[in-house]
């Protein structure tokens, strides 16, 4: 399937075409497929779910917004789906989780919704306040976030990747 490795670069080009000179804030997938293969499930969903260019999709991102001056945030993903977006109101449990499925109805403020939604906003909203620290709309800490303080090289997307010399060509 050759139209497979143009999706993820191709999203990733109008991603940052599309936000120009602000920020992205994505999750830090790291270790994403150890996380979800650990629930038992059918051959074709693990089939399904490891075919996703999660870091292939990251890097051409990172790669993009270098290029157009973006800055590339990545968000820790804990909690951002068992919050809601409006009162940042967390649910109290895993038994008792506010999320069911596709949606999300949060018993503290009653917003209903779609749960993808919903993560996305607090997403954002953590994305949104490495940009403009001390705003009003979280009460969380946001020491855990993983963001880029400086315009990345292209050295530091192509992590574990040597340097070559000066004099020498790529």
């Amino acid at each position: 399937m050759r139209f497979i490795p143009t999706l993820p670069f191709g999203r990733a080009r109008v991603f940052s075409q599309h936000f120009d000179k602000n920020s992205i804030a994505i999750e830090d997938l790291t270790n994403i497929r150890q996380r979800t293969n650990q629930q038992p499930r059918s051959k074709k969903e693990r089939r399904l779910s490891n075919s996703w260019a999660f870091y292939q999709f990251r890097m051409f991102l990172a790669y993009k917004c270098v290029l157009h001056g973006v800055k590339l945030i990545l968000v820790n993903p804990a909690y951002t789906s068992l919050t809601c977006h409006k009162c940042l109101h967390i649910s109290p449990t895993k038994e008792t989780t506010y999320r069911k499925g596709k949606n999300y109805h949060c018993f503290h403020c009653g917003w209903k919704g779609d749960a993808d939604y919903n993560g996305a906003k607090n997403i954002a909203a953590l994305g949104l306040s490495v940009n403009q620290p001390g705003g009003p709309w979280l009460s969380c800490e946001v020491s855990s976030l993983d963001f880029v303080p400086r315009q990345p090289t292209i050295w530091d997307i192509l992590e574990g990747y040597e340097k070559p010399a000066s004099n020498q060509r790529l």
